[in-house]
């Protein structure tokens, strides 16, 4: 995969043995495509780039940082609470477009231990034409500089239009094997920390790749 590169930002608050984990199963996935790690802590894997702020908005300045480093055509974000199966990176939008990831599954790692599947836009199933992803974030920050709307603290292409920037264009596809993304208390999103994320209605047991719920949420310790 030449022509991609993978960020992965970090601001190392996963614990220890699944950061270890994670780490095995992207670099596994991703073989021997370029990767840029953006990390509070130095990491001795990827290019790695330090990070000293936290939150959504820094989350969006770190992305556009890594995105600006990169050389390749196209990026894709890996988040450090997401495992990705190889399937994940090989598809491409057109040059025009920001694609999303739609096969992707949750984990709560409270609860009883299952899954649900929640067909929507993430930055963590996000894969992009890398001139097109800095130019959006570019007019995001050049209208908001220091505070942004809320609104606008999503993923690229969804709300644009709204504030009076250029529409970014998307396309949705579903990878052959699911992405799998864990809800925790280390999370920025306050729903996650209070337990208060929505269930959709769709939900499983055992998918494939990943096996039993009860199983995988055991490596997020």
């Amino acid at each position: 995969m030449e022509d991609l590169t993978i960020i992965m930002p970090t601001p190392n608050k996963v614990p220890k043995k699944w950061a270890e984990y994670h780490k095995q199963i992207l670099l596994d996935a991703i073989g021997a495509t370029s990767l840029i790690t953006i990390s509070k802590e130095p990491l001795d894997w990827g290019q790695n780039i330090l990070q000293t702020e936290y939150g959504l908005l820094n989350l969006f300045k770190q992305l556009l940082r890594g995105a600006k480093l990169a050389t390749t055509p196209f990026i894709a974000v890996a988040e450090d609470d997401t495992l990705y199966p190889k399937e994940h990176f090989m598809f491409r939008p057109p040059i025009d477009k920001i694609a999303y990831d739609m096969n992707r599954w949750i984990l709560f790692t409270w609860g009883e231990p299952f899954y649900f599947h929640k067909p929507h836009p993430s930055n963590g199933g996000m894969i992009a034409p890398r001139a097109l992803f800095i130019e959006a974030l570019e007019e995001r920050f050049a209208k908001y500089p220091d505070e942004m709307p809320s609104w606008l603290l999503k993923e690229v292409g969804r709300h644009e239009g709204k504030y009076g920037m250029r529409e970014i264009p998307t396309v949705n596809f579903y990878s052959s094997a699911p992405f799998l993304c864990f809800n925790h208390d280390y999370s920025v999103d306050s729903g996650e920390v209070n337990h208060r994320k929505r269930i959709w209605p769709v939900q499983a047991f055992d998918i494939p790749v990943w096996g039993r719920a009860e199983d995988i949420r055991k490596k997020f310790q």
